[in-house]
């Protein structure tokens, strides 16, 4: 029973634990600032493989923390055409895009 209670409990943290997934290094080609839905939209090369519906933007939200500095970190490689790598988890609330967590600068 014990084994059986560990194997369970092992699963459910490892689907969790993995849940997230990076794309690929390429440029933001788009950013799109939404006041109405307290974030930033940015459009890469690479999409996120991940479950939400709507893959065609990425969403940074204004509350999350460290905003600013992904925030800055993201308009610094548009502006200079710098590649980066993006890690998505997690759906928008009512849109369904990828919620940024995590920015690789190459």
């Amino acid at each position: 029973m014990k084994k059986l209670l560990l194997f369970t409990l092992t699963a459910l943290v490892s689907s969790s634990a993995f849940s997230g997934a990076w794309n690929t290094a390429g440029l933001i080609t788009k950013v799109y600032p939404k006041p109405s839905r307290n974030g930033i939209y940015f459009v890469h090369e690479s999409q996120v493989e991940n479950d939400c519906k709507n893959n065609a933007y990425l969403f940074l939200k204004a509350d999350d923390n460290l905003f600013k500095e992904t925030y800055s970190l993201l308009l610094s490689a548009y502006a200079s055409g710098k590649t980066v790598k993006i890690y998505a988890e997690g759906c928008q609330t009512g849109y369904d895009y990828p919620l940024i967590k995590e920015v690789l600068a190459e």
